[in-house]
């Protein structure tokens, strides 16, 4: 039987307010289908232009009755990984997000469709029957993604590898004590370009040792590259947990010139030693600027130190008299099966001394031009914080380790499509948070009329011209 309830019991519902304006402030649930994530069809735009869960859905076996099949697996998909990129990284948000207008119009059902999504424990049972072939049917998708968004053949192709730690909270399959990170964790390892595309995302066990798996993962990237654009140039940066005898001689036999950081010992430290004591000779022949600019740094801290705008001293801190050389030489450890080329970097400050080595291939070049390529391998952890820190991948929860690697990767493609959507908007220097706040977190009427679904914004938003860019590009 409907229930009718009387005018009285509405106004009950209703919040108000008296700011003292001479008028009443009243609010109610009741303006129909507003939704925060108006901007979520741009992600269904650039999913789209990369084929990117079109191509993702083949990678899934699917064992339940086709006839009695509500939800199909393109459309989990899509569910999660649209999710995931609006900020919803958790799978118990599906709950909530099911009856929105917006994530249902993002899989193309109709906002006044009374079906709703997929709940949190169907979407859970499909994160779980995923298999092995299925997950590197996944990692491949990742660099076929790469190729289809590129327009030309690039001249060089500049790969860079880190790990992670992902921290476990509970008794998940596979997650140890890692003594480096000293936590029980996941250690997961990511390849990426140099412009930030993942081209591979491998979730490790807890104790895997520090170059484990990056022979398996990065193989089948370089195969598949070199598939397409046979002869092109590629470049591998790595820190010094990537060291290993194994990985230099994969490179050289697959023609990769390689740039990785490299542990000093004693015998390393012994041909640079004399390099080493003429930076710090240089270094000492320089006292007096060195006093000259803490002067200068002590009075300005006097002089804005009471000052209301800013800390203007700080220009002044950042200054600092050092000395920095580079030199080379060649250099064989006992399971060498040749010399190589190992690059020095001596830097001499007033905080001491600070020495690093690169191990390399490449045989053109001068030093300090060999370690500025080794340095580009930095930018690789700022794109591994936003996986985490925005994107939220270390949410692996699942007690079965294959679940986990496929929320990994779920992550990861929410990752590639809010890279997509930030390269078209031209926020290129943005994190994935600013992207998402820009570009998504957008409030939006939905209405729907026999011929049309109509979506008003706000004609004060304040980055239409970069939502213009980004759903007109491609």
């Amino acid at each position: 039987m409907t229930q009718c309830r009387s005018a009285s019991s509405i106004e009950q519902e209703q919040m108000t307010l008296d700011l003292g304006i001479r008028k009443l402030i009243r609010a109610n649930f009741d303006a129909g289908q507003i939704s925060s994530d108006g901007g979520l069809l741009l992600l269904r735009k650039a999913d789209q232009q990369l084929e990117l869960t079109e191509l993702a859905q083949f990678c899934f076996g699917d064992s339940r009755r086709q006839d009695l099949l509500r939800h199909p697996v393109l459309n989990l998909l899509r569910q999660r990984i649209y999710g995931i990129a609006a900020g919803y990284e958790d799978c118990n948000d599906a709950a909530k997000l099911r009856f929105d207008s917006m994530h249902k119009l993002a899989l193309g059902i109709s906002p006044n469709s009374p079906a709703p999504l997929a709940s949190q424990p169907t979407l859970s049972r499909w994160e779980n029957s995923v298999d092995e072939a299925g997950l590197a049917a996944l990692q491949k998708l990742l660099v076929r993604s790469f190729i289809k968004q590129r327009k030309r053949r690039p001249k060089v192709l500049k790969l860079s590898v880190d790990t992670t730690c992902d921290v476990a909270h509970g008794y998940q399959q596979l997650s140890f004590y890692n003594g480096f990170y000293q936590t029980y964790c996941f250690t997961p390892l990511f390849i990426f370009t140099e412009d930030g595309f993942p081209l591979a995302a491998l979730l490790r066990a807890g104790n895997a040792g520090k170059y484990d798996g990056t022979l398996r993962m990065l193989k089948p990237v370089v195969e598949e590259l070199r598939r397409t654009w046979p002869n092109v140039r590629i470049e591998f940066t790595a820190d010094a947990a990537f060291a290993a005898p194994e990985i230099y001689n994969y490179c050289e036999q697959s023609r990769i010139k390689y740039f990785i950081a490299i542990a000093g010992n004693s015998s390393i430290k012994s041909k640079s030693k004399h390099f080493i004591q003429s930076v710090e000779t240089l270094y000492n022949e320089f006292p007096q600027e060195e006093e000259s600019l803490t002067w200068r740094q002590m009075e300005e801290r006097r002089r804005f130190a009471s000052k209301d705008k800013g800390r203007m001293q700080e220009k002044f801190e950042s200054e600092q008299v050092y000395i920095r050389k580079y030199t080379e030489f060649q250099y064989q450890a006992k399971e060498w099966p040749h010399p190589r080329r190992i690059i020095c970097k001596a830097e001499h400050s007033r905080k001491g001394a600070d020495v690093r080595y690169v191990v390399t291939n490449a045989d053109r070049n001068r030093p300090a031009k060999i370690y500025e390529k080794y340095c580009q391998r930095a930018q690789c952890e700022n794109w591994i914080k936003d996986l985490k820190n925005y994107l939220h991948c270390d949410r692996t929860s699942c007690q079965e380790f294959k679940a986990n690697q496929l929320r990994l990767l779920l992550h990861t493609f929410a990752y590639i499509l809010l890279w997509k959507l930030r390269r078209d908007a031209g926020l290129k220097f943005s994190t994935v948070e600013t992207v998402r706040l820009r570009l998504i977190k957008i409030g939006v009427l939905v209405t729907e009329s026999v011929r049309r679904i109509s979506l008003k914004f706000s004609s004060n938003h304040p980055w239409q011209e970069e939502v213009r860019r980004a759903w007109n590009t491609g």
